[in-house]
């Protein structure tokens, strides 16, 4: 008995396809991974950041009291009958 061969890695855009054009599924999966990939680097980026300068001063923040922050409506607000 063989060994079961290895399954097929989705094609690229780059690559040949020698099964024809990819499906709108393996388009969607190449996009998707390349979206997860970006927001990897972009988070690992951000860590990164803070990492350096997590011990640094804070910029000059304001802070409000309760009496001077806005006041929040809280009725519902109701559409006027036309």
């Amino acid at each position: 008995m063989t060994a079961p061969s290895a399954p097929q890695d989705p094609t690229v855009a780059g690559d040949a396809a020698p099964l024809g054009p990819l499906t709108f599924v393996q388009t969607l999966s190449i996009e998707g991974h390349a979206a997860v990939a970006r927001l990897h680097d972009e988070a690992l980026a951000v860590i990164a950041a803070l990492a350096d300068g997590w011990n640094s001063p804070v910029e000059e923040g304001r802070v409000l009291r309760m009496s001077q922050r806005p006041t929040l409506d809280s009725r519902p607000v109701v559409a006027a009958a036309a």
